[in-house]
Protein backbone atom coordinates (compact mmCIF):
# COMPACT_ATOMS: atom_id res chain seq x y z
CA UNK A 1 0.00 0.00 0.00
CA UNK A 2 0.99 3.63 -0.70
CA UNK A 3 2.24 5.04 2.29
CA UNK A 4 0.21 8.06 3.78
CA UNK A 5 1.49 11.37 5.12
CA UNK A 6 1.32 12.54 8.35
CA UNK A 7 -1.61 15.33 8.87
CA UNK A 8 -0.15 18.46 10.02
CA UNK A 9 -1.56 22.10 10.97
CA UNK A 10 0.24 24.94 10.80
CA UNK A 11 0.61 29.10 11.16
CA UNK A 12 -1.25 31.03 8.04
CA UNK A 13 2.51 32.98 8.26
CA UNK A 14 3.88 29.52 7.30
CA UNK A 15 1.76 28.47 4.40
CA UNK A 16 1.21 32.30 2.89
CA UNK A 17 4.19 34.69 3.61
CA UNK A 18 1.98 37.94 2.75
CA UNK A 19 -1.47 38.03 4.51
CA UNK A 20 -2.79 40.49 1.56
CA UNK A 21 0.34 39.34 -1.00
CA UNK A 22 -1.02 35.98 -0.64
CA UNK A 23 -3.62 34.89 1.81
CA UNK A 24 -6.12 37.32 0.40
CA UNK A 25 -5.83 36.05 -3.22
CA UNK A 26 -5.90 32.80 -1.96
CA UNK A 27 -9.14 33.30 -0.12
CA UNK A 28 -10.75 35.03 -3.12
CA UNK A 29 -10.15 31.54 -5.23
CA UNK A 30 -11.44 29.75 -2.45
CA UNK A 31 -14.78 31.11 -2.13
CA UNK A 32 -16.68 27.68 -2.09
CA UNK A 33 -14.75 26.78 0.70
CA UNK A 34 -15.68 29.71 2.65
CA UNK A 35 -19.07 29.74 1.70
CA UNK A 36 -19.72 26.20 2.84
CA UNK A 37 -18.38 27.17 5.94
CA UNK A 38 -20.76 29.97 6.62
CA UNK A 39 -23.19 28.40 4.97
CA UNK A 40 -24.12 30.67 2.11
CA UNK A 41 -23.81 29.95 -1.51
CA UNK A 42 -20.77 32.80 -2.80
CA UNK A 43 -20.49 32.52 -6.52
CA UNK A 44 -17.95 34.93 -7.44
CA UNK A 45 -15.81 38.01 -6.35
CA UNK A 46 -17.23 41.31 -6.64
CA UNK A 47 -14.20 43.65 -5.99
CA UNK A 48 -11.17 42.96 -3.85
CA UNK A 49 -8.68 45.79 -2.20
CA UNK A 50 -11.77 47.93 -2.10
CA UNK A 51 -10.69 51.78 -1.15
CA UNK A 52 -13.05 53.12 1.93
CA UNK A 53 -13.95 56.93 2.96
CA UNK A 54 -11.32 56.57 5.38
CA UNK A 55 -8.41 55.81 3.11
CA UNK A 56 -7.93 52.07 3.86
CA UNK A 57 -9.10 49.11 1.93
CA UNK A 58 -11.71 45.97 2.82
CA UNK A 59 -9.92 42.72 1.85
CA UNK A 60 -13.07 41.21 -0.29
CA UNK A 61 -16.44 41.87 -1.48
CA UNK A 62 -17.89 38.69 -2.41
CA UNK A 63 -21.20 38.02 -4.14
CA UNK A 64 -23.83 35.53 -3.24
CA UNK A 65 -26.25 33.35 -5.44
CA UNK A 66 -29.08 35.92 -4.90
CA UNK A 67 -27.04 38.83 -6.09
CA UNK A 68 -26.27 40.26 -2.41
CA UNK A 69 -23.04 41.54 -1.12
CA UNK A 70 -20.65 40.30 1.91
CA UNK A 71 -17.97 41.99 3.06
CA UNK A 72 -15.38 39.62 3.68
CA UNK A 73 -12.01 40.74 6.09
CA UNK A 74 -9.14 38.47 6.77
CA UNK A 75 -5.79 39.25 9.01
CA UNK A 76 -3.18 36.88 10.43
CA UNK A 77 -3.02 35.97 14.10
CA UNK A 78 -6.21 37.38 16.64
CA UNK A 79 -8.51 39.61 14.77
CA UNK A 80 -8.27 43.12 16.11
CA UNK A 81 -10.71 46.28 16.23
CA UNK A 82 -9.17 47.64 13.36
CA UNK A 83 -10.46 44.94 11.03
CA UNK A 84 -14.31 44.20 12.23
CA UNK A 85 -15.03 47.93 12.78
CA UNK A 86 -13.50 48.48 9.22
CA UNK A 87 -15.63 46.12 7.92
CA UNK A 88 -18.96 47.00 9.58
CA UNK A 89 -18.35 50.49 8.59
CA UNK A 90 -18.85 49.30 4.48
CA UNK A 91 -20.96 46.70 5.28
CA UNK A 92 -23.39 48.82 6.93
CA UNK A 93 -22.97 51.90 4.22
CA UNK A 94 -25.34 52.00 1.19
CA UNK A 95 -26.15 49.69 -0.60
CA UNK A 96 -25.99 47.86 2.44
CA UNK A 97 -24.45 44.21 2.30
CA UNK A 98 -25.82 40.75 3.32
CA UNK A 99 -23.33 40.48 5.79
CA UNK A 100 -19.83 40.63 7.44
CA UNK A 101 -17.17 37.52 7.53
CA UNK A 102 -13.85 38.32 9.62
CA UNK A 103 -11.34 35.69 9.03
CA UNK A 104 -8.89 35.09 11.41
CA UNK A 105 -6.51 32.49 13.42
CA UNK A 106 -8.62 33.54 16.39
CA UNK A 107 -11.22 35.35 17.73
CA UNK A 108 -11.72 37.62 21.13
CA UNK A 109 -14.05 36.57 23.35
CA UNK A 110 -15.70 40.14 23.33
CA UNK A 111 -15.70 40.75 19.50
CA UNK A 112 -17.79 37.16 19.91
CA UNK A 113 -20.23 38.82 22.09
CA UNK A 114 -20.00 41.98 19.56
CA UNK A 115 -20.97 39.49 16.39
CA UNK A 116 -23.55 37.59 18.62
CA UNK A 117 -25.52 40.67 19.47
CA UNK A 118 -25.49 42.09 15.89
CA UNK A 119 -26.88 39.03 14.82
CA UNK A 120 -29.75 38.84 17.48
CA UNK A 121 -30.25 42.66 16.23
CA UNK A 122 -30.21 41.20 12.37
CA UNK A 123 -32.95 38.93 13.58
CA UNK A 124 -35.18 41.62 14.90
CA UNK A 125 -35.05 43.65 11.72
CA UNK A 126 -34.39 42.23 8.86
CA UNK A 127 -33.97 44.82 6.53
CA UNK A 128 -31.43 47.43 8.62
CA UNK A 129 -29.59 44.51 10.65
CA UNK A 130 -26.34 43.11 9.53
CA UNK A 131 -25.14 39.57 9.85
CA UNK A 132 -22.04 38.96 11.26
CA UNK A 133 -19.60 35.50 10.84
CA UNK A 134 -16.25 35.10 12.58
CA UNK A 135 -14.25 32.05 11.13
CA UNK A 136 -11.45 31.11 12.17
CA UNK A 137 -8.38 29.76 9.56
CA UNK A 138 -5.62 27.88 9.91
CA UNK A 139 -3.41 26.09 7.50
CA UNK A 140 -3.18 21.95 6.97
CA UNK A 141 -1.38 19.52 4.86
CA UNK A 142 -0.73 16.03 4.61
CA UNK A 143 3.08 15.04 4.51
CA UNK A 144 5.04 16.81 1.78
CA UNK A 145 1.66 18.20 0.06
CA UNK A 146 0.97 21.66 -0.81
CA UNK A 147 -0.60 23.23 2.04
CA UNK A 148 -4.59 24.33 2.33
CA UNK A 149 -6.73 26.77 4.18
CA UNK A 150 -9.04 25.09 6.80
CA UNK A 151 -12.23 27.78 7.84
CA UNK A 152 -14.11 26.75 11.22
CA UNK A 153 -16.96 29.51 11.72
CA UNK A 154 -17.40 30.00 15.21
CA UNK A 155 -20.09 32.91 15.31
CA UNK A 156 -23.00 32.63 12.92
CA UNK A 157 -26.29 34.23 12.32
CA UNK A 158 -28.40 30.69 13.80
CA UNK A 159 -31.87 32.12 11.94
CA UNK A 160 -30.31 33.20 8.75
CA UNK A 161 -28.31 29.56 8.39
CA UNK A 162 -32.38 27.94 9.02
CA UNK A 163 -33.86 29.73 6.48
CA UNK A 164 -31.10 29.11 3.98
CA UNK A 165 -31.29 25.38 4.69
CA UNK A 166 -34.84 25.45 4.31
CA UNK A 167 -34.31 27.05 0.67
CA UNK A 168 -31.76 24.47 0.07
CA UNK A 169 -33.90 21.87 1.49
CA UNK A 170 -36.19 22.76 -0.86
CA UNK A 171 -34.66 23.12 -3.66
CA UNK A 172 -32.69 19.22 -3.23
CA UNK A 173 -37.08 18.10 -3.24
CA UNK A 174 -37.10 20.32 -6.49
CA UNK A 175 -33.90 18.78 -8.18
CA UNK A 176 -34.96 15.22 -7.31
CA UNK A 177 -38.13 16.02 -8.80
CA UNK A 178 -36.51 16.58 -12.07
CA UNK A 179 -33.88 13.99 -11.75
CA UNK A 180 -36.82 11.07 -11.57
CA UNK A 181 -38.96 12.87 -14.40
CA UNK A 182 -36.14 12.07 -16.65
CA UNK A 183 -36.86 8.91 -17.11
CA UNK A 184 -38.13 7.41 -20.48
CA UNK A 185 -36.85 4.03 -19.48
CA UNK A 186 -39.49 1.80 -16.64
CA UNK A 187 -36.99 -0.63 -16.29
CA UNK A 188 -33.88 0.83 -15.89
CA UNK A 189 -35.86 3.68 -13.20
CA UNK A 190 -36.46 0.72 -11.30
CA UNK A 191 -32.75 -0.40 -11.18
CA UNK A 192 -31.49 3.17 -9.93
CA UNK A 193 -33.97 3.50 -7.41
CA UNK A 194 -33.20 0.08 -6.04
CA UNK A 195 -29.44 1.17 -6.08
CA UNK A 196 -30.43 4.25 -4.21
CA UNK A 197 -32.06 2.45 -1.77
CA UNK A 198 -29.48 0.16 -1.31
CA UNK A 199 -26.59 2.57 -1.07
CA UNK A 200 -29.19 4.90 2.18
CA UNK A 201 -29.37 1.40 3.84
CA UNK A 202 -25.87 1.40 4.49
CA UNK A 203 -26.45 5.12 5.99
CA UNK A 204 -24.73 6.68 2.98
CA UNK A 205 -26.35 9.93 1.33
CA UNK A 206 -27.67 10.99 -2.23
CA UNK A 207 -27.49 14.09 -3.82
CA UNK A 208 -29.78 15.92 -7.07
CA UNK A 209 -28.55 18.21 -9.06
CA UNK A 210 -30.58 20.31 -11.37
CA UNK A 211 -28.72 19.46 -14.38
CA UNK A 212 -29.96 16.02 -14.04
CA UNK A 213 -28.37 13.58 -12.35
CA UNK A 214 -27.94 12.36 -8.77
CA UNK A 215 -24.76 11.40 -6.78
CA UNK A 216 -24.34 8.92 -3.81
CA UNK A 217 -21.97 10.42 -1.45
CA UNK A 218 -20.45 9.43 1.46
CA UNK A 219 -18.84 10.29 4.51
CA UNK A 220 -14.87 11.95 3.55
CA UNK A 221 -12.71 14.68 4.75
CA UNK A 222 -13.25 18.41 3.28
CA UNK A 223 -12.60 21.75 4.13
CA UNK A 224 -13.17 22.62 7.52
CA UNK A 225 -13.56 19.25 8.71
CA UNK A 226 -15.81 16.16 7.60
CA UNK A 227 -19.07 16.28 4.91
CA UNK A 228 -20.38 14.44 1.99
CA UNK A 229 -18.22 13.89 -1.16
CA UNK A 230 -19.39 12.34 -4.42
CA UNK A 231 -19.02 8.82 -4.94
CA UNK A 232 -20.20 7.99 -8.23
CA UNK A 233 -22.86 9.93 -10.54
CA UNK A 234 -26.22 8.33 -11.98
CA UNK A 235 -27.98 9.66 -15.15
CA UNK A 236 -31.49 8.79 -16.32
CA UNK A 237 -29.83 7.08 -19.64
CA UNK A 238 -28.10 4.74 -17.69
CA UNK A 239 -24.50 6.20 -17.55
CA UNK A 240 -22.90 6.27 -14.45
CA UNK A 241 -20.05 9.22 -13.57
CA UNK A 242 -16.80 8.74 -11.62
CA UNK A 243 -15.39 11.42 -10.13
CA UNK A 244 -11.79 10.81 -10.05
CA UNK A 245 -10.62 14.27 -9.78
CA UNK A 246 -12.46 14.47 -6.61
CA UNK A 247 -11.25 11.37 -5.24
CA UNK A 248 -7.79 13.02 -5.96
CA UNK A 249 -8.80 16.38 -3.52
CA UNK A 250 -9.64 18.70 -6.70
CA UNK A 251 -12.61 20.19 -4.85
CA UNK A 252 -11.50 18.90 -1.25
CA UNK A 253 -7.92 19.90 -1.19
CA UNK A 254 -7.95 16.12 0.49
CA UNK A 255 -6.51 13.45 -1.56
CA UNK A 256 -7.45 9.66 -0.68
CA UNK A 257 -4.24 7.86 -1.47
CA UNK A 258 -6.44 4.34 -1.79
CA UNK A 259 -8.56 5.94 -4.79
CA UNK A 260 -5.23 6.89 -6.82
CA UNK A 261 -3.00 4.11 -7.30
CA UNK A 262 -2.56 2.92 -10.93
CA UNK A 263 -4.54 -0.88 -9.55
CA UNK A 264 -7.52 1.18 -8.36
CA UNK A 265 -7.66 3.38 -11.54
CA UNK A 266 -7.01 0.03 -13.33
CA UNK A 267 -10.21 -1.70 -12.07
CA UNK A 268 -12.09 0.93 -11.99
CA UNK A 269 -11.54 1.83 -15.80
CA UNK A 270 -12.19 -1.97 -17.18
CA UNK A 271 -15.41 -2.61 -14.52
CA UNK A 272 -17.09 0.60 -16.06
CA UNK A 273 -15.14 0.44 -19.83
CA UNK A 274 -12.99 3.52 -19.55
CA UNK A 275 -10.10 4.14 -20.89
CA UNK A 276 -6.80 6.51 -19.72
CA UNK A 277 -6.54 8.35 -17.03
CA UNK A 278 -8.77 11.47 -17.62
CA UNK A 279 -10.01 13.25 -14.51
CA UNK A 280 -13.65 12.44 -14.78
CA UNK A 281 -14.78 9.17 -16.47
CA UNK A 282 -18.61 8.51 -17.92
CA UNK A 283 -19.97 5.22 -19.39
CA UNK A 284 -21.67 5.04 -22.57
CA UNK A 285 -25.74 5.06 -21.66
CA UNK A 286 -27.16 2.20 -20.82
CA UNK A 287 -24.30 1.17 -18.75
CA UNK A 288 -26.73 0.75 -15.64
CA UNK A 289 -28.55 -2.84 -15.50
CA UNK A 290 -30.41 -4.92 -13.24
CA UNK A 291 -27.34 -7.29 -13.69
CA UNK A 292 -24.79 -4.81 -12.52
CA UNK A 293 -26.38 -3.73 -9.51
CA UNK A 294 -23.65 -5.67 -7.44
CA UNK A 295 -20.64 -4.38 -8.64
CA UNK A 296 -21.98 -1.17 -8.87
CA UNK A 297 -22.46 -1.19 -4.77
CA UNK A 298 -19.34 -3.23 -4.29
CA UNK A 299 -17.31 -0.30 -6.41
CA UNK A 300 -18.84 2.39 -4.36
CA UNK A 301 -18.82 0.91 -0.85
CA UNK A 302 -14.91 0.60 -1.67
CA UNK A 303 -14.73 4.13 -2.38
CA UNK A 304 -16.86 4.99 0.78
CA UNK A 305 -14.47 2.70 3.02
CA UNK A 306 -11.23 4.44 1.56
CA UNK A 307 -13.10 7.70 2.82
CA UNK A 308 -13.92 6.48 6.11
CA UNK A 309 -10.23 5.30 6.52
CA UNK A 310 -8.97 8.94 5.83
CA UNK A 311 -11.46 10.49 8.15
CA UNK A 312 -10.36 7.88 10.69
CA UNK A 313 -6.99 8.17 9.71
CA UNK A 314 -7.00 12.10 10.35
CA UNK A 315 -8.98 12.32 13.72
CA UNK A 316 -6.31 10.49 15.08
CA UNK A 317 -3.57 12.59 13.95
CA UNK A 318 -5.58 15.91 14.84
CA UNK A 319 -6.05 14.37 18.11
CA UNK A 320 -2.78 13.71 18.92
CA UNK A 321 -1.57 17.18 17.80
CA UNK A 322 -3.13 18.53 20.86
CA UNK A 323 -2.09 15.68 23.26
CA UNK A 324 0.32 16.85 25.89
CA UNK A 325 3.52 15.21 26.74
CA UNK A 326 3.82 13.66 30.53
CA UNK A 327 5.49 15.86 32.64
CA UNK A 328 4.64 19.13 30.17
CA UNK A 329 1.20 19.98 31.87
Amino acid sequence: MTAMGRLEFGRLTEAWKGEASDFTPLLADRLDEIGSAIGVDLIGIGKTEVPTSGGRRIDIVAEGADGTSFVIENQYGRADHDHLTRGLAYAVAPPRARGLVVIAEEHRDEFRAIAEYLNDLAELDQDKGIRVWLVEARAVRIGDSLWAPLFDAVVRPNAFIASVGAAKRSEGLAAADDFWSRFTNSPLRQTVEQIIRTWQSFGHGIWYYRDGHATLTARAPVTGGFGQRAVIALYPDGRVGIPFSSYAGSNSGFAIPALTTESFRSRANALFGLEGRGQRGKTSPGWISDTRIDELITYSIEVAEAYRVEVERMTIDADEQFLVPDGEA
